[in-house]
This record gives C-alpha cells, sequence and structure tokens, in this order.
C-alpha cells in the first residue's frame, strides 16, 4: 500500500540551475522507479544553514511531495545518501 511523504532534500550549494534541475530530476526518476508517484514539487531556494553540513553553509532547498510504498522509503534513502550533490533528505510520512 502506498503513503504519502513529504521530503524535504537540500542539495549542494556548488550546483547551478541547471545543475539543482538535472539533480532534481534525477530524485524524481528514482521515486518513480521504485514505484512512487510524484504529487508535488516545490522549490524553496538557496537558503543560509544553521549549521555547517558537510563543510557547507549554505543549501538549495527542495519539497517533494509523493506517493510511495513505505518497504521502498529505505532504498530512496540509500540512493540519495550515497548522491554527491545531495547533502540531506529527510521523507516524512505524512497523515493520513
Amino acid at each position: 500500500m502506498k503513503n504519502e511523504y513529504e521530503m524535504v532534500t537540500l542539495f549542494h550549494p556548488r550546483l547551478d540551475d541547471e545543475g539543482v534541475s538535472a539533480t532534481s530530476e534525477w530524485v524524481q526518476e528514482k521515486i518513480v522507479s521504485l514505484g512512487g508517484e510524484i504529487t508535488a514539487v516545490t522549490p524553496w531556494g538557496r537558503k543560509t544553514l544553521a549549521y555547517p553540513i558537510q563543510k557547507q553553509t549554505e543549501a538549495v532547498y527542495i519539497q517533494y511531495d509523493f506517493m510511495l510504498d513505505g518497504d521502498q522509503v529505505a532504498e530512496l534513502n540509500r540512493s540519495m545518501r550515497i548522491h554527491e550533490d545531495i547533502l540531506r533528505q529527510l521523507p516524512i510520512r505524512k497523515e493520513s
């Protein structure tokens, strides 16, 4: 059964607009390849971080809303953790 999730993702600040778009496409393709369905993508823009992450002081934020089988969330997290242009991600299950 698919659950509804929202995930805020922090992209590396070295990426230009084209790089952010390409990496965002990769995230969306990954969700779809795991059997998910994207319901919304909301860019928040470049923001200063509250504390450094991997020696970076700012990041590009994008929020994804999607439907995905709960068993696939761990695989999505694993794939995103090893992507060099993604600093952090946090998928949260929405209350239904």
